[in-house]
């Protein structure tokens, strides 16, 4: 995907990468402008059901019936049998696929700071929000969805309360790895101006098109000022230029997983009780029960 930069934005644009090279502080909460409220953030943050949070630190977004992504740095703490919340319901934690260029410095987010989560059952009773493969993010007023701290630009942040919020933002530039947001103070940015905090990075950036809703990006950090204050930058992985990955990885994982299905059956059938009996000259029924436990057991 090529780089795409708005007009007039190549100092910005510098300035950024820059400062992404130096620093990055893990994001994700809400903070929103000193002129809204907590309620606002609440609010937006209701049609978000598939924005759901790793137990017991972190964000990620249904995606599948089966997968949440997230950011890979947030992926390091998660393992098979760990509890993902969406909803009123956890979800134990199967596998988890980070991106083969998902590990970076200490203190750094990775270049390519994404992970995918597949749960041991499907999700019931949420729609899954699918990832963007467009690359019209440029300019575009996206949602950022949260559990983290949160607050606004005028006020201390207070602990993440496991309630899920959002607020607003524009794409001020996108390149083919990173999306950057910066936090404008009024009378500049959106309505409800915003970005992550400190707290539970992984969280998803979504874009609106046709109606319909889609994950353009998942934290990753913040740089070029305070956390949560006016002037910081929120940068997130642009999703759609690793949809290939995301989709070979899951129906990767599909085939795997039929396989050791099929491996099972057949053992199975290997295992069934008249051949073990058969097999064996002189056994009887009285060795039935160890048959039945050997089958039970495979």
């Amino acid at each position: 995907m090529n780089r795409i930069r708005a007009k007039n934005t190549s100092q910005f644009t510098l300035s950024i990468v820059l400062s992404f090279l130096l620093i990055a502080i893990p994001a994700s909460a809400t903070v929103i402008r000193h002129d809204r409220t907590d309620a606002d953030m609440l609010k937006i943050g209701e049609r978000f059901e598939a924005v759901c949070r790793v137990i017991p630190d972190g964000s990620c977004t249904l995606i599948a019936e089966s997968w949440v992504i997230t950011a890979a740095h947030v992926a390091r703490s998660i393992r098979e049998g760990s509890e993902i919340r969406i909803g009123d319901a956890s979800y134990k934690v199967k596998r988890v696929i980070v991106h083969p260029d998902g590990t970076g410095p200490p203190g750094r987010p990775p270049e390519v700071d994404l992970a995918l989560v597949e749960l041991a059952e499907k999700v019931k009773g949420v729609s899954p929000i699918p990832v963007y493969n467009g690359d019209s993010e440029l300019g575009k007023t996206l949602y950022i969805v949260g559990y983290g701290d949160f607050g606004n630009a005028h006020s201390a942040l207070t602990r993440m309360d496991g309630k899920r919020r959002a607020v607003t933002n524009k794409v001020d530039d996108a390149g083919p790895r990173r999306i950057f947001m910066k936090f404008d103070e009024p009378p500049s940015g959106t309505e409800y101006e915003g970005v992550g905090g400190p707290g539970d990075s992984g969280g998803p950036a979504l874009i609106e098109k046709d109606g319909k809703i889609y994950v353009a990006g998942v934290s990753s950090g913040s740089m070029n000022g305070k956390p949560g204050k006016y002037g910081v930058v929120d940068v997130y992985t642009r999703v759609g230029s690793y949809i290939k990955w995301i989709e070979e990885s899951m129906n990767a994982s599909a085939t795997d997983s039929a396989t050791d299905s099929e491996s099972h059956s057949s053992v199975r059938m290997l295992f069934n009780r008249e051949t073990i009996i058969a097999a064996v000259p002189g056994w009887s029924s009285r060795f039935k029960g160890f048959a039945d436990s050997l089958i039970k057991d495979h």
